[in-house]
């Protein structure tokens, strides 16, 4: 029911919290996840080819979501704040409580009924998650996905040592969590081949020698040289391969010189006799630690996150998962690890994806370090560290190869109620104040981009689309996509510029029916568009 139920919200734009508004084909939307998730319904309907979401664990701790739709839509400008009847809006759902794992599951099942629209049929969902939820969210997305289509991966959350924070009970230490792989249609997913992180994998039985036999080494052969280990001890042999091609194993990090780095080296083999595999158990992609290193040196201001995934690990199952053209969805940002992982990608393979993240503005309590460096939500963190991840990923690449090109920012919109007055009132509550104010439609505090955005929503056009403002008549006019859409949201438009836009032949036109100058524009409009551009879809606010 909760993922059937309409909405009326929209999205606003946000040019202040945003970064390369104008260009980017990144998204960065500020609010709850499951109205997002609707919104979005429209345009990105099978366009996402790849979801990674690292929601609440449920470990007794963590809030859920409070979602409850039967209140009227004009209190969702109470939601949106963060706050239900009661000033709560995410609550805590403590293990005592004997609706423990329903209140979970309550909150997660409609996200993914919403979210396995948008995926495209060769589409992946990963959802991190660990034993207190692993088997109900197994079965959960068994019953949206089907069972086929549900497999499991194993983390190693301790692969860079311990974080200090894993359980010990009397038998067994826990050192690994789960990914689960929910696919659109499995028979439809082909995925990627990518080189396995080799740490941990280097022992002999993996390894093979690099160096001829010893009884046919010919000093004089072209490949008798020396090599040096990391820890500068030399090893001159005649080698299999020459300098070119042991420099690029090295480079590959196919070369293994030991565990303590001090050994002749020798050639790694991958346990599918390739050096590329599928992705298995996901055992050496950085861990718990390595994942607050990664935050941590971005955001050295004292801002903290609680177990951010390690930029590894996601970037991994990009590459696994998706095409350089391809659009990947976070609606459990957070931090924004997933974000960070796309723009590195990107930057080391000249890919092109984009992120659409979406994450609740939960508010940062005022004693923690957070709150001390000047963030207020969880937001605010997380766009920080996209742009200054965004700037240190743009650096490196010019330094390495001189690419400046990379798309780093993000459009940063924001869930709100419509953009529509409310027009539906009690008999008893209509007045004459009432009436004057119904002349226009559109509430007060709405700009014309605020329209636009609605607008885009509803004609399923793409919300990272390029928009040019432009002149026409001499009213501001929205060409949006290169004539995919043409809006005009001014005052006293007359049929002169009516005219000019119909010679454009947009696919869309939309205007304010406040805008046109009189009923001599408003009564010709069809004619207009019949005579210069009879295939536009018009459309009237």
């Amino acid at each position: 029911m909760l993922a059937n139920a309409p909405t009326t919200g929209t999205l606003r734009p946000c040019r202040a919290d945003s970064v390369n508004f104008d260009t980017t084909e990144n998204i960065y939307i500020e609010g709850d996840n499951l109205e997002a998730l609707k919104l979005l319904q429209e345009t990105y309907l099978g366009k996402i080819k790849m979801i990674f979401i690292d929601p609440p664990y449920n470990t007794g701790n963590d809030f859920v979501y409070k979602d409850d739709f039967s209140q009227e839509r004009r209190q969702f400008l109470t939601d949106s704040g963060q706050q239900d009847g009661d000033g709560n809006r995410l609550v805590k759902n403590f293990d005592s409580n004997g609706r423990f794992h329903t209140n979970w599951l309550n909150m997660i099942y409609p996200r993914l009924r919403l979210a396995k629209d948008l995926l495209t049929e060769d589409g992946v969902a990963f959802i991190s998650i660990d034993d207190n939820e692993q088997e109900n969210l197994k079965k959960c997305c068994i019953e949206i996905f089907g069972r086929d289509n549900v497999e499991t991966l194993i983390w190693n959350k301790e692969a860079e040592g311990s974080s200090g924070t894993l359980k010990q009970i009397n038998t067994t230490r826990r050192v690994h969590e789960y990914v689960i792989c929910a696919f659109k249609n499995i028979k439809n997913t082909q995925f990627t081949k990518v080189r396995e992180a080799l740490k941990g994998k280097e022992d002999e039985l993996y390894t093979a020698n690099l160096a001829v036999n010893s009884d046919k080494e010919n000093p004089e052969h072209i490949n008798y040289y020396t090599i040096t280990n990391p820890s500068g001890d030399s090893f001159t042999h005649q080698w299999k391969w020459g300098r070119d091609e042991i420099n690029r194993l090295i480079s590959e990090d196919l070369i293994y010189w030991g565990s303590d780095g001090h050994k002749q080296p020798r050639l790694i083999i991958p346990t599918d006799g390739r050096r590329t595999t599928y992705l298995s158990s996901i055992l050496n992609y950085g861990g718990t630690t390595v994942g607050r290193k990664d935050f941590e040196e971005l955001l050295s201001d004292g801002a903290e996150f609680p177990y951010p995934k390690p930029v590894l690990l996601i970037k991994k199952l990009i590459e696994t998962a998706t095409d350089k053209q391809d659009t990947v969805l976070d609606f459990f940002s957070g931090s924004a690890t997933t974000a960070h992982a796309v723009m590195q990608l990107n930057s080391e393979d000249g890919g092109k994806r984009r992120f659409i993240m979406v994450q609740y503005p939960e508010l940062i309590a005022d004693n923690s370090p957070s709150f001390k460096a000047g963030y207020r939500n969880i937001c605010e963190i997380g766009r920080q560290r996209i742009r200054l991840a965004g700037e240190r990923i743009k650096a490196e690449a010019i330094q390495r190869n001189g690419a400046s090109d990379l798309d780093i920012g993000f459009r940063v919109l924001k869930c709100d109620t419509s953009n529509m007055k409310n027009v539906y009132y009690e008999p008893s509550e209509y007045t004459a104040k009432i009436f004057a104010s119904l002349t226009d439609n559109i509430k007060e505090d709405r700009t014309r981009e605020d329209l636009l955005f609605q607008v885009m929503l509803d004609l399923g056009v793409l919300l990272s689309a390029k928009i040019d403002e432009v002149d026409i008549g001499g009213k501001t006019v929205f060409n949006v996509a290169d004539g995919e859409l043409i809006a005009c949201f001014d005052d006293d438009v007359t049929a002169e510029t009516v005219t000019a836009v119909a010679s454009l032949r947009p696919r869309y036109f939309v205007i304010r029916d406040s805008s046109m100058a009189d009923d001599s524009v408003a009564s010709n409009f069809e004619q207009i568009f019949a005579a210069h551009s009879p295939e536009t879809d018009r459309r009237v606010l």
